[in-house]
């Protein structure tokens, strides 16, 4: 029945009244008419894939369809795909490198740029404070010429003496405590073992009382900020036996 009234609807639509009563309720009419429009897109897709009467299939349309019924391929053409994919593959490598070292060179610039905000932190006032080392030095040298007795207080025959010892030490003790709030030290190496690296060696000296290699006599104290040496302690060192 859906063949009878395609064919009615094809003459015309004033010819649907000849539908049979069971053809004519609006489900069926729908339902016939979807049908009759499938048949025409399926024939109207045969056409155009269709070649005309008469016309041959040109030579790549022939190797198309000679290669999809055989399943082969053209050997230059999978020889060229293949040094394309090999092509390809070497760029990407290249890529990958070039990525690799690029981010491998912003990490160690960035960690050298982390080390050099420390260090100027941390050492940015190594030039000012080399330049009161000095005044420490003549405090220090100020405090060693008091007599022993203005400095234990027992016999006291002068108070001026001693409110000057008192006021020079005073002071001494504010700028070393001054030194210490920027992480800067004194260093008094007596007795201590000889450093190379914070010790500077002036002369030798013979102390059987002592063991060679250390640090005998103390000229002048060093300083050293944080880590790093600001000056090193001028010292004479036992000599060996």
């Amino acid at each position: 029945w859906l063949l009878e009234a395609d064919a009615i609807f094809a003459r015309g639509s004033r010819e649907s009244t000849m539908l049979p009563s069971r053809l004519r309720s609006v489900p069926a009419r729908r339902l016939v008419q979807s049908a009759q429009a499938r048949r025409h897109i399926a024939w109207l897709r045969g056409l155009s894939s269709a070649p005309a009467d008469g016309e041959k299939p040109t030579a790549g349309e022939a190797a198309d369809a000679n290669a999809a019924g055989t399943g082969a391929a053209d050997p230059a053409e999978l020889a060229a795909l293949k040094a394309k994919l090999a092509e390809t593959e070497e760029k990407l490598k290249q890529r990958h490198d070039q990525l690799l070292r690029a981010v491998a060179d912003a990490d160690n610039i960035r960690k050298r740029t982390a080390i050099e905000v420390e260090n100027a932190h941390k050492y940015s006032i190594s030039t000012f404070a080399k330049s009161l080392l000095e005044v420490a030095d003549n405090l220090e040298r100020a405090l060693a010429l008091v007599p022993d007795d203005v400095r234990s207080g027992d016999a006291n025959p002068n108070p001026m003496m001693r409110a000057l010892f008192e006021g020079v030490k005073l002071t001494d003790d504010q700028l070393v405590a001054s030194f210490a709030t920027r992480d800067i030290v004194r260093i008094n190496p007596l007795g201590e073992k000889f450093d190379p690296n914070l010790h500077e060696a002036l002369f030798e000296i013979d102390d059987p009382s002592k063991e060679p290699g250390t640090v005998g006599q103390v000229m002048s104290v060093g300083y050293k900020i944080s880590d790093r040496c600001l000056r090193s302690a001028k010292v004479g060192v036992v000599k060996k036996a």
